[in-house]
């Protein structure tokens, strides 16, 4: 997205890169392994980990921290996604939906 690739590595290094050259912007590292592969949206980057945290990050090259952290209070080895509006994230025990609309 936006010539950004965004990977997510079992080590639990979380990378932005440029998607075209492969020039490493940024590195994460959520102390955690990663299973599954981010999802993008709305400007958005998210990512789970096997310590059951759900990771936000903006869509940008720019380092940052992310903008959330959600425990999700285990294992999150699937990767999100997004259906009639409704993000869809499962645990190792769980299926989450979540909505903007109550």
């Amino acid at each position: 997205k936006d010539d950004l690739l965004f990977v997510a590595d079992f080590s639990g290094l979380f990378h932005c890169l440029d998607a075209t050259s492969g020039e490493v912007y940024w590195t994460h590292d959520m102390m955690s392994a990663a299973w599954g592969s981010p999802l993008i949206v709305d400007g958005k980057v998210y990512v789970g980990d096997e310590d059951g945290e759900l990771s936000v990050f903006k869509l940008t090259s720019e380092k940052h921290e992310p903008l959330a952290e959600v425990d999700m209070r285990n294992s999150v080895y699937s990767t999100p996604i997004i259906a009639n509006n409704v993000m869809f994230i499962s645990n190792k025990t769980h299926l989450f939906a979540i909505s903007p609309n109550p």
